[in-house]
């Protein structure tokens, strides 16, 4: 894809936005909000998608799975092996999040786990390319105003857009739900199905999983509104005009920490925020334009929360992987089956 194709519009801008707020809301609701015919917004999303620009997930919420815990990795290398090590990690499947950052010297990734005594928690540390490691489980993941992480900015919703486009959507429920329904052996090739293609017609999932595309709706609707499964929209950052990328770890008083969550999780220029276990006890993803504007969002938006008492920020300079997607020269790319 050439650079020049890669530049994005209002229009397609404001697409993205759509299917950051329903991620499978139908063309022709999300031309209704946008104004513009259902084949406009088919066609647009069709080549920002085969382009790279965009695909939309389906993933397991990991407290949902027995056994499963999900944990952030900051992994210190030596010299010259940052870059082999995350392609590695990358290929993956049960890793998501890959990137280098520090200078170069610093590998982080988030990594699902079902055993800490054989799996990347034990082996990664014992790596002849591991000069540091340490891994910080995931206890709570924030909402925030009712999306799924990062919306693109500058193009705000209304409350009666938002609630017209996931009409008929499960409602959003908190990412770490007691109750309702848990995933289950039976429904991986339905996950599996959805993993590849969020927005896969019900006709086609019925088609790789052997049942009825009503069995199939009704199932995703009832995981995703146990907070079981939810959708994730992966954008190529730097074609929406995001160039900065950090990692920010803050250190908060336990008894504002839900709170503390919370109002971040509100802040736009997050793309995650989600309590782990450490030394510092929050974690998010920062998206901004420039150094600049992640300056400017440090030294207003995060300088106005009291509760914050300490800030460490590690920009990223390479990802290599988004949620379940392969990033290439910028791109979104399917990882292999």
């Amino acid at each position: 894809m050439s650079t020049e194709s890669r530049t994005l519009d209002t229009l397609d801008r404001r697409i993205l936005h759509t299917l950051q707020v329903a991620p499978r809301a139908p063309f022709a609701r999300i031309a209704t909000v946008l104004e513009v015919s259902e084949q406009t917004v088919a066609r647009r999303f069709q080549r920002m998608r085969t382009g790279g620009i965009v695909r939309i997930v389906a993933r397991p919420e990991a407290t949902h799975r027995a056994g499963a815990t999900y944990w952030t990795l900051r992994i210190g290398c030596r010299p010259g092996t940052a870059a082999v090590l995350a392609k590695a990690l990358a290929q993956r499947g049960d890793t998501s999040w890959v990137s280098i950052g520090a200078g170069g010297a610093e590998v982080t990734c988030q990594a699902e786990v079902d055993d800490p005594q054989s799996g990347l928690l034990h082996h990664l540390p014992r790596a002849s390319s591991v000069l540091a490691f340490s891994a910080h489980q995931m206890l709570h993941r924030f909402a925030g105003r009712g999306e799924i992480d990062w919306v693109a900015p500058d193009h705000d919703l209304s409350v009666e857009s938002r609630e017209f486009l996931a009409d008929g959507a499960p409602p959003r429920q908190s990412p770490n739900p007691t109750g309702g329904a848990r995933l289950e052996a039976a429904d991986r090739p339905l996950l599996d199905a959805l993993s590849r293609d969020g927005r896969a017609s019900w006709a086609t999932v019925a088609t790789v999983t052997g049942i009825s595309q009503r069995q199939a709706a009704h199932r995703v609707s009832e995981l995703a509104a146990a907070g079981a499964i939810y959708f994730h929209v992966d954008v190529a950052t730097t074609a929406v005009g995001m160039h900065a990328v950090a990692n920010l770890w803050f250190t908060v008083a336990p008894a504002h920490l839900a709170s503390t969550g919370d109002r971040l999780a509100d802040h736009p220029e997050l793309a995650f925020v989600g309590a782990v276990t450490g030394s510092a006890n929050l974690m998010a993803s920062a998206l901004a334009t420039d150094a600049e504007a992640l300056y400017l969002y440090l030294t207003t938006k995060v300088a106005e929360i009291d509760s914050i008492q300490r800030v460490e920020i590690v920009p990223q300079m390479v990802r290599l992987k988004h949620s379940h997607s392969l990033v290439e020269s910028g791109l979104i790319r399917e990882p292999p089956t």
